[in-house]
């Protein structure tokens, strides 16, 4: 009997099915809609409540420093150990910075030196003095044997006689 009542039904149009899915959806956003705007006074009251219950918990404030409130399960000592562990670690980090870099300035250093040395250059050249590689210079022109001479007058040639 099941069977035959789904045959009887008659399988709607697209249309009135989209419309029927669309006033579903219309209806949901209406109705949280009027359930957020209706909400609106009851959660600004709590949130102007949980400010002033915070306030008055706060110590009053004296100076321009700031106050801290102890929560939960901790005490001053055990804050006090905390601060001194990240000082601490921020001491040893800054040092190790530090040794970094005159590690760095020393191997620097060390590895310039050789550059700089010129007595290890002179003996791989084969240089005692500097004075004398200079006082004979090898690209300089040999002056001795090359006499140059001028005429101080000017003589011409005619090939017409």
């Amino acid at each position: 009997m099941q069977n035959s009542g789904s045959m009887n039904q008659q399988v709607s149009p697209w249309y009135i099915r989209f419309g029927r899915l669309m006033s579903g959806i219309a209806s949901s956003v209406i109705r949280t809609t009027v359930q957020y705007f209706k909400n609106i006074p009851s959660r600004a009251i709590n949130h102007f409540r949980t400010w002033m219950n915070e306030k008055k918990r706060l110590p009053k404030r004296t100076s321009p420093n700031r106050i801290y409130v102890l929560v939960g399960y901790t005490t001053q000592s055990q804050i006090d150990r905390r601060f001194r562990k990240a000082k601490y670690i921020h001491l040893i980090r800054n040092l190790l910075l530090v040794g970094i870099v005159a590690l760095l300035l020393i191997l620097g250093y060390r590895s310039l030196i050789p550059l700089i040395d010129s007595d290890r250059y002179q003996q791989m050249i084969g240089i005692k003095d500097v004075g004398e590689m200079t006082k004979n210079d090898p690209f300089e022109p040999d002056t001795t044997e090359k006499v140059v001479t001028f005429a101080t007058e000017s003589t011409s040639v005619d090939e017409s006689d």
